[in-house]
């Protein structure tokens, strides 16, 4: 066996809320036998994957096959962990064979004292709250962004899986992330509404189809998976949205939002994040709020973050501007 633990190192602070677990593992011959990677914290499980991906670095320096799929990535949510102390962190990879769990790592962590849910905003961390925050009165809305981000591009191509893979891009923009996973071999195609974005979308040769907010106007199963960032926030009907990407694309769907959560964590600090108050902004997620409104749709969800907040907390672990979701079937 070959494996490696990236994060949580050993007895490294960490936020039981949110706590980042990324690593990866090789078992050769027997790699397809593996089911699920999961992390406990003082025996109780907070989180897992059912997901391994492709990390070229891994396979390059331990050469290993250039597809195999080695890499979990996932955060962790410990509700009853015991704060302001130590905790034993282990991670176990279950067997698709029904054999002993492999345990990965066993060492210990410190787990930070600060509880986020005891602020005012600290309902914004409780899983048991998964209804949508609605807001019906708004002010403005932005231009589409002419950049993406490569840690969402990264995250994209990762749980997309190799090329070639029909790709349908709900809510397009100006397509950034179009061209690049067009050159990366992926049969990429844009769905917007905004006539501006549709114009700058065939002035660089972007295969798209401007829609009308109705629906999409493709067969069922057009597509293998779609992609929606930084989209579902905007939507006045998300699960007709969703269903009609279910329709298209049953496969997979990649989403990314803004991270709602993000407020509790930062209200000790004066610190307010502007963008979740843009003008468009309907819908409110956190990771559990996300995760509830796409398993209706599609049965198979892991929520996480991406995208670093420059602020952190007095305990120095990290919060994220944005929630990053892959449902499939």
């Amino acid at each position: 066996m070959l494996a490696a633990l990236d994060t949580p190192l050993a007895d490294a602070p960490c936020d039981p809320l949110a706590l980042p677990v990324e690593g990866w593992i090789y078992l050769g011959a027997d790699q397809s036998n593996i089911v699920s990677v999961e992390a406990l914290l003082n025996g109780v499980s907070i989180g897992s994957t059912t997901q391994l991906t492709v990390r070229a670095d891994v396979n390059a320096t331990h050469a290993l096959p250039p597809t195999a799929a080695t890499a979990f990535r996932f955060f962790g949510y410990a509700d009853r962990a015991k704060f302001g102390g130590a905790g034993r962190f282990a991670v176990l990879v279950h067997l698709r064979d029904g054999g002993p769990p492999i345990t990965l790592v066993e060492h210990s962590i410190h787990v930070i004292y600060q509880d986020h849910r005891q602020n005012p905003f600290g309902v914004l961390l409780t899983p048991e709250l998964v209804a949508l925050h609605n807001r019906e009165h708004i002010y403005g809305s932005g231009p589409s962004l002419a950049v993406g981000s490569g840690e969402m591009l990264t995250l994209a191509q990762r749980y997309l899986g190799p090329p070639p893979v029909r790709v349908v891009d709900v809510g397009c923009g100006l397509g950034w992330y179009g061209t690049r996973l067009r050159a990366a071999g992926y049969d990429w195609h844009g769905a917007e509404m905004k006539p501006t974005d549709c114009a700058a979308l065939a002035a660089a040769g972007l295969p798209h189809t401007q829609v009308d907010g109705s629906g999409l106007p493709f067969t069922d199963g057009a597509f293998d998976a779609a992609l929606c960032i930084e989209v579902l926030e905007h939507i006045a009907e998300p699960r007709a949205f969703l269903a009609e990407i279910r329709r298209v694309a049953p496969g997979r769907l990649i989403v990314s939002v803004p991270n709602a959560e993000l407020i509790a964590y930062l209200h000790n600090y004066l610190a307010v994040p502007w963008h979740m108050l843009e003008a468009d902004h309907k819908n409110f997620f956190t990771r559990w709020s996300l995760g509830a409104l796409l398993r209706e749709f599609y049965p198979h969800v892991e929520v996480g973050f991406h995208t670093a907040h420059p602020l952190k907390t007095s305990e120095g672990t990290q919060a994220y501007y944005n929630l990053f979701a892959v449902a499939r079937s």
